[in-house]
């Protein structure tokens, strides 16, 4: 059994140290001042994890022969230019789920739909959500009366104007509200609609139930905070991963890694903006870093040549 007893006792390295470090363990680093201005801009612990793979197996205490700083920047900046790349394509889901669920909530339940509780499934966190909803508009509580104080400025004039003309009800229409919604939220907030009817509708126009849709939604939204967050995508194991549709099996490899999600967000994109570029943007970014191993994001060999990924 693992001892949990023991002291954390490393002490911070200075930047000088780090970078003998790294040549100690058989980095090769042509440009010590280039080594130390990245160290200082990304870091020691940010670069280890692009760095780790590149660790002689088993022991990974020094770097396979050959192994340069450079080869590790190069992998750093393909992971950045592809969460650039990922942040853009998520960016048209988002904004189609919202506009999506906005039109199917409101044509059947009305302007104010989320400020009912019968809306919902009894496991949702109903409470949760307004307080959420209220701490995004600006609105507080006086603390000796606990009457709501509705906000005179927020940072989105739409807000700001319904404020300024409405106190009743005290938050705005859901085709408002949902514009300060989170991809994460909105996954929630699907997850939580207790009209089976709606969810599906929702769902299907892309040829998935309702329940797998969430999931898809779940894992997308986690994928969108780690890229958010400038998290490394290259080599990850992903902690939430899509549920494999039919239609997607002998597509989808490695529901867990990159490559699994990259399937669900691409097979989106074919719904909501037919003609997008993506397949081929991801593509052109691979072929700019040759050296790139794609079986580390779950890609098998002969993917780019599935019908999937050539249409």
């Amino acid at each position: 059994m693992e001892d949990l007893s023991m002291k954390f006792v490393k002490q911070p390295t200075d930047l000088q140290g780090q970078l003998q470090k790294l040549k100690s363990r058989g980095l090769i680093v042509l440009d010590d001042a280039q080594a130390i201005s990245l160290l200082q801009n990304v870091g020691y612990y940010r670069l280890a994890g692009y760095a780790y793979p590149r660790l002689d197996f088993p022991a990974r205490k020094v770097f396979k022969s050959g192994t340069t700083l450079d080869q590790i920047l190069r992998l750093y900046d393909f992971d950045r230019s592809l969460r650039l790349l990922l942040l853009d394509a998520i960016e048209r889901f988002e904004v189609s789920l919202r506009s999506r669920i906005v039109a199917q909530t409101c044509s059947a339940w009305g302007a104010h739909w989320f400020m009912n509780a019968i809306r919902f499934h009894p496991q949702f966190h109903f409470v949760r959500f307004i307080e959420q909803v209220e701490r995004e508009m600006g609105v507080r509580y006086d603390p000796i009366t606990m009457l709501r104080i509705l906000p005179t400025f927020h940072a989105e004039t739409f807000v700001q104007h319904y404020y300024a003309k409405y106190g009743d009800p005290h938050l705005p229409p859901f085709w408002m509200t949902a514009e300060v919604l989170t991809l994460g939220s909105l996954s929630k907030l699907y997850k939580g609609i207790g009209d089976s009817a709606i969810k599906a509708s929702m769902a299907s126009p892309f040829g998935v139930p309702a329940k797998m849709f969430e999931g898809w939604l779940h894992s997308l939204a986690h994928l969108r905070n780690i890229s958010a967050h400038h998290g490394r995508l290259w080599n990850r194991i992903f902690s939430i991963k899509p549920p494999t549709a039919q239609k997607h099996r002998g597509i989808m490899h490695a529901p867990n890694k990159l490559e699994g999600h990259l399937v669900v967000l691409v097979d989106s994109l074919d719904v909501i903006h037919p003609g997008h570029s993506f397949r081929q943007d991801f593509k052109a970014l691979l072929a700019r870093y040759p050296e790139i191993d794609s079986s580390a994001m779950g890609f098998v060999n002969g993917w780019n040549s599935h019908p999937f990924w050539t249409t």
